[in-house]
């Protein structure tokens, strides 16, 4: 296993900092070379202060640190102290390639694909391994090649992670297709559980019910009626758990929709389509245009179709 400094090491040349260019007056460049060799200990302040300064999180530099060992545990002190940009840049990494597959410009997302590969090999944080690896699904997707590896960076990482948050739940969303089912039904009860207890994190947008709509599409999309059954009751109880605190007035026509879709899909095609409607139909009249057109041609789409395993449920929103 990898000494602190080493791992340490290992970032700042990835960042392509020199130890002139990050010592300071809390760190001489004669502290951070016995640091990197091992011939020093660092405090956790002095340590939080470099990290922020190479623009590397607490959560991606002990992530690093114990990449090979996925059973070694994350204190709790690191878990904490993760800086506040991190979701940002996440989030923006796979926007930006999930908006080109999205508009087919393909020949770009290749081009996207070997500067994402560069970096995780040049700075291999969290971050830009997540990002490289949601732009090799992208493509895996466009050419229907396999895309069940592009989860293994995320399913271990989302495995050592106690604490989980927002940053989490992205992650969990992002990669979900390509998990494997038992990781899926793993974390989706993780996630249910810590955003349940976690009032702060409820009340961000779509925080409290989005993971829950793409899980229940995946259950379905692999017949897997039973735990789509579990994972509606949960959006349920989450949705009557707000009671009225926040406008989950979409969410409700989701909710409805989706038990349309499984009534569908299990025993009823009748009642199940006259669920979906229904639910189109309020969409329509609260004018949630573009909750319509979407619910509306996924509609069209599981009626049309013997079977909805191709279903794109990757796209489902509330």
């Amino acid at each position: 296993m990898a000494t602190y400094g080493e791992t340490f090491h290992q970032l700042r040349v990835g960042k392509g900092l020199t130890l002139k260019e990050l010592a300071d007056e809390q760190a001489s460049v004669s502290f951070l070379s016995k640091f990197e060799q091992g011939q020093s200990k660092i405090s956790v302040d002095r340590l939080m202060h470099l990290l922020k300064k190479m623009n590397v999180t607490a959560d991606e530099y002990f992530f690093l640190q114990h990449d090979r060992y996925l059973n070694s545990p994350m204190p709790v002190e690191w878990r904490e102290m993760g800086a506040a940009n991190a979701l940002t840049d996440l989030t923006n990494i796979f926007l930006i390639s999930s908006g080109l597959a999205i508009r087919h410009q393909w020949k770009k997302l290749y081009a996207r694909l070997d500067v994402l590969k560069e970096n995780a090999k040049k700075s291999p944080t969290v971050n830009n391994v997540l990002g490289y690896d949601y732009g090799r699904m992208m493509l895996a997707n466009h050419t229907g090649k396999s895309i069940e590896h592009s989860s293994d960076y995320a399913v271990k990482y989302l495995k050592q992670i106690d604490d989980w948050g927002i940053y989490e739940i992205l992650v969990l969303e992002s990669f979900l297709t390509a998990m494997p089912l038992a990781d899926v039904e793993l974390f989706t009860n993780i996630a249910e559980r810590k955003l349940t207890a976690n009032e702060s994190i409820m009340y961000v947008a779509g925080m409290h019910r989005g993971f829950l709509v793409s899980s229940f599409s995946y259950f379905m999309s692999l017949d897997q009626f039973a735990l789509a059954n579990e994972t509606l009751s949960k959006m349920k109880a989450l949705h009557k758990k707000r009671d009225g605190r926040d406008l989950t007035a979409n969410f409700a026509m989701t909710i409805l929709w989706c038990e349309g879709w499984l009534k569908y899909r299990v025993d009823n095609k009748a009642l199940g389509k006259s669920k979906m409607n229904d639910a189109t139909t309020m969409m329509r009249l609260c004018k949630e245009d573009h909750m319509f057109r979407i619910y509306d041609d996924f509609t069209a789409e599981i009626v049309s179709a013997p079977n909805d395993h191709d279903f794109h449920y990757g796209t489902v929103i509330s």
